[in-house]
């Protein structure tokens, strides 16, 4: 991995899912790892990027972070928007599933309607 050999690697916390989540069980380790995955978004690889994507998605999937999410939603965003952009379809899929978890971590409202904003003329796009 590169520079964030000290996290864990993303594909094993995104097919442990809500186990993981269980066994170690604190907030504070839960929050580490997502700021390690959302820092995996920006990887060189694609399979490390989708496997964060993923990661991040079982994550929120599983669990309630609004306060978490809601400080990260433009670097969230931003990390999404580019691998739709930029990634081919196994990549896509993976930031398109979690676009819609974050809006549903959320809620309805400014935030959301942000991030819908943002994401909604590229999701057209690759539609």
């Amino acid at each position: 991995m590169s520079h964030c050999s000290g996290y864990s690697d993303p594909s094993s916390f995104a097919e442990d899912g809500p186990e993981v989540l269980d066994e170690e069980g604190t907030q504070e380790d839960l929050e580490y790892k997502l700021k390690g995955l959302i820092d995996l978004t920006l990887d060189k690889s694609a399979k490390t990027r989708q496997a964060a994507l993923e990661g991040i998605k079982n994550a929120l999937a599983s669990k309630m972070l609004y306060e978490f999410i809601l400080e990260r939603r433009m670097t969230l965003t931003d990390s999404i928007e580019r691998c739709l952009k930029k990634g081919k379809s196994d990549e896509q899929r993976a930031a398109a599933a979690l676009a819609s978890v974050l809006c549903i971590q959320l809620g309805p409202g400014i935030e959301s309607e942000e991030i819908l904003k943002t994401l909604g003329p590229v999701l057209k796009k690759i539609i």
